[in-house]
């Protein structure tokens, strides 16, 4: 039974004496007595102090507690009502309580309120004015903790933007706890290592890439986590004009760049105008935005994830990348993704439906494409043409580089491809079946390594079988070296894709390499 003093016409406060015959204490909002119904608006001076509350509720009507309220007693969490407004000497020292939520509504805390809860590690504060407090290295104080005779235990968390106010304004109180975290909103910006980062969602603890300050140098690895204080962010986006700004022509100084399989998007002018080299696409990538990495001039070296669905307009435009897979999850290929990026050897994956206008255009010396899907992506033709010369539209037309490629299909969709009415791949060099180029005719792929390096290939293999002869063919077919060695030197090859063929006692393996 909780005993209750009448403080106004129809507002009572709970009050010492009450017979608590559990450990949890369920305090109503309102209660009853001859016929009136009063308000419980206070915890009144050593209400339930020395009692054995482990687990109390307290309603929102609740607007203050008092001196010694539930102090000594066995609570091992608690839960603030959000009313609450002032919180008095002692009220909950010498309890067992390990996390502290302080309402927004918060403006004083009493000496020595929380003393002695030598388990707590954690107080989050929601009021953006700090609530006055105690701060002494004796009980008085409003965290003090036996073990370390201060707060130094304890992480506090408090709102966005109040760390000054908070921690190092004149006269602020709440120093000297162990680590001080500032919760950021939905939308709220974060400065970490020289990287920008917004905040995307606060209930999932992840943001994007917005800003890079070019003071963190030329190399840019961006990590998987950042954190903030207590909280850990998971980076899932990179987000526009990261190294530009506002500004798509500024040059700008990234030398190499490191993108974390936690991203999903790359967006629109991310990274144009560096000098990066090699660049890996992670396998989390879903898209990849317009212009993300136009005019990295000097890029040679390009892996795209094996997750990757969109490519935008003029992505990787300018480039001299040489080869290029396509990986077979690619849908969509925008107009002039590809174009001025010295290509030599173009792969399509199984998965790519439409390829736009002047995708790949600009680029004379392409010499093969091998297009895996049985279903021949739609291309653009005639002024619109994907593989050619893109010419200004105000001079009407665009020069085909068709009849210099060798287009290398699937078995049996020579047809579908190039000579069925409606075909759209017509007028390439030749059209070649890949069937010339199929994969081992036995089972000893397991038994088979093979480490490609710039100028060498090794081919590693069990005691079991016994390599007889390799050899290396183009994408057109034609075999440009062979031998019998297992260290095979490729120095004289150009840069492009190749068909290794390797005849063992047993029988025969093919594989692809990029040199």
């Amino acid at each position: 039974m909780l005993r209750y003093s009448v403080t106004s016409s129809n507002t009572v406060s709970l009050i010492t004496g009450s017979t608590i015959n559990n450990t949890s204490v369920a305090i109503h909002a309102s209660v009853t007595n001859g016929g009136t119904t009063y308000s419980v608006t206070s915890l009144g001076s050593n209400a339930l102090s020395g009692t054995a509350t482990a687990n109390v509720s307290i309603p929102n009507t609740v607007t203050s507690i008092e001196q010694g309220a539930f102090n000594n007693a066995n609570l091992t969490s608690v839960v603030l009502p959000s009313n609450l407004q002032t919180i008095g000497d002692f009220a909950f020292g010498s309890n067992q309580l390990t996390g502290l939520t302080i309402p927004s509504n918060v403006t004083s805390i009493g000496s020595g309120a929380f003393r002695e809860n030598n388990g707590l590690t954690s107080v989050t504060v929601l009021a953006t004015v700090p609530p006055t407090i105690t701060t002494a290295n004796n009980l008085n104080d409003t965290f003090y903790d036996t073990a370390t005779q201060n707060r130094g235990d304890i992480d506090l968390i408090i709102p966005a933007g109040t760390g000054a106010a908070y921690t190092t304004d004149p006269g602020a109180l709440w120093t000297g706890f162990n680590s001080v975290t500032e919760n950021l909103n939905t939308g709220d910006t974060y400065v970490y290592n020289f990287i920008t980062y917004e905040v995307i969602s606060v209930a999932n603890s992840t943001v994007k890439v917005i800003g890079y300050n070019f003071s963190g140098g030329s190399v840019l690895n961006i990590p998987a986590t950042i954190p903030n204080g207590l909280i850990t962010y998971t980076v899932t986006e990179i987000g526009n004009n990261v190294s530009i700004g506002n500004t798509v022509n500024t040059a700008n100084n990234i030398t190499a760049l490191t993108i974390p399989n936690t991203v999903t998007s790359i967006g629109t002018f991310a990274f144009p105008n560096n000098s990066i080299e090699t660049l890996i696409i992670p396998d989390s990538v879903v898209t990849i935005a317009n212009g993300a990495f136009a005019n990295n001039l000097i890029m040679t070296s390009l892996t795209l994830g094996n997750n990757l669905e969109i490519i935008g307009e003029f992505a990787f435009r300018s480039s001299n990348l040489g080869s290029l897979v396509i990986p077979n999850s690619v849908t969509n290929i925008a107009s002039l993704a590809f174009t001025d990026c010295g290509l030599t050897d173009l792969e399509l994956g199984t998965g790519l439906q439409s390829i736009d206008e002047w995708a790949f255009s600009n680029n004379p010396s392409l010499q093969t494409i091998n297009s895996l899907a049985t279903t021949p992506p739609t291309i653009g033709s005639g002024f619109n043409e994907t593989f050619g010369n893109h010419i200004n539209s105000t001079q009407g037309s665009t020069v085909s580089f068709r009849g210099n490629i060798t287009l290398i299909v699937p078995d049996g969709t020579v047809g579908a491809y190039a000579t069925d009415p409606g075909a759209l791949w017509t007028g390439f060099n030749s059209v070649v079946e890949s069937s010339t180029l199929s994969t081992s005719n036995f089972e000893i792929e397991n038994d088979i390594k093979i480490i490609s390096r710039s100028n060498q290939i090794q081919v590693k293999y069990s005691n079991n079988i016994n390599l007889e002869t390799f050899a290396i063919y183009s994408m057109t077919g034609a075999k440009v070296m062979q031998g019998n060695k297992n260290t095979i030197e490729t120095a004289t090859l150009s840069n492009g894709i190749y068909i290794l063929e390797l005849k063992f006692n047993e029988g025969r393996v093919v594989k692809k390499f990029t040199k």
